[in-house]
This record gives structure tokens, C-alpha cells and sequence, in this order.
């Protein structure tokens, strides 16, 4: 398995790859909603509000996880961690883990100070994300599992004050994604 940045493959088959895995789990809806969603952050969303990576099985992309840039009021080093896929004869073996850990280290090294994702807290809290108060780190729009709501400090302190209500990126900014 290799990991890659999203940005050196073809942005049509990421979006086709990750859709697939999200219609076998979650239905044909879905899909389309992902596929939509991945269409714009690839292709609409100006590449530093936007980092992606893949694993690579020889030349196939097995999984994929995107971070997109979260603004608030005192900082512009918050990324949402959404949408994380893993193909389904490849989950359940680490994976999905060892792509997000890969994408956390390099959001390190470009300077960021945490990171939130909208998500099953059973496997999130096992890559150090932790509930966030939605007092203390508002999301962006009204959540529809507010027990989904998880972040993670990626400095060697507390999470950094977000109390006030974020701007996200274009693909995201729509309420039903929520």
C-alpha cells in the first residue's frame, strides 16, 4: 500500500472511487451526495483550503481522506476532517487508521493547530479525536448527530479557542450535509 496526495490523480476517478465505497455502505443517495461533494472540493475549492490523500493498491485507490480548511474568527489553521472512505474489501484492516494518521502528520507540518470531523466517535476517539462542545468548537452549520461532533488538537496543548461560528469551504457549506 502506498500513500499518495489526491492532487496527482485524476480527479473524475477519485470522485468515482470514493462514491462507490459510500453507495455500498450507505446507499445509491449517498453516493451521489458524495459524489457531488468531491467534485467540488476538487474542483472549485482553491488547493490550499483543500489537502487530500490516497492509498494506492498498485495503481487503484483503496481509500481516501480529505481535510478542508475551516476558518474561524482567530485562526485559519482548523480543517474538517470529512469525507474519509475506505473501499470495502479493504476495511477493517488498519487502513482507514493508517490514511488518517498520514494526512494528520502532514496537516502538522503545514501548520496547523487541530482538527474536527463529523463522525462515528467509536472508531474517531481511537485516532485521539475527542467530543467537542459545541460551545467551545462551533460547527459551521446546525449537526444532525450532534454526538458526531469530535476534534483533536494537533499542537502539544489544548485545543486552541473556537468559540465563535466558523466559515467552511463552498462544498460544505450546505446545510443538509449536516
Amino acid at each position: 500500500m502506498n500513500i499518495v496526495s489526491l492532487s496527482i490523480l485524476n480527479p473524475a476517478y477519485v470522485a468515482q472511487r470514493v462514491s462507490e465505497t459510500f453507495t455500498h455502505s450507505e446507499g445509491a443517495d449517498t453516493g451521489e451526495v458524495i459524489h457531488h461533494l468531491i467534485d467540488k472540493l476538487l474542483g472549485e475549492t482553491p488547493r490550499d483550503d483543500c489537502h487530500g490523500w490516497g492509498m494506492l493498491d498498485g495503481e487503484q485507490l483503496v481509500g481516501a481522506v480529505f481535510f478542508s480548511r475551516l476558518t474561524y474568527p482567530h485562526t485559519d489553521k482548523v480543517a474538517l476532517l470529512s469525507p474519509m472512505a475506505i473501499y470495502p474489501d479493504y476495511q477493517r484492516q488498519g487502513h482507514g487508521k493508517a490514511l488518517i494518521n498520514a494526512g494528520l502528520e502532514q496537516l502538522r507540518t503545514l501548520g496547523y493547530q487541530a482538527v474536527v470531523t463529523y463522525g462515528d466517535p467509536a472508531f474517531y476517539t481511537q485516532l485521539g479525536f475527542h467530543p467537542a462542545d459545541h460551545i467551545e468548537v462551533v460547527p459551521p452549520h446546525t449537526l444532525s448527530y450532534p454526538h458526531g461532533w469530535l476534534a483533536q488538537s494537533l499542537i502539544d496543548s489544548d485545543l486552541p479557542a473556537l468559540g465563535a461560528k466558523p466559515c467552511c469551504v463552498d462544498a460544505f457549506n450546505q446545510a443538509d450535509l449536516w
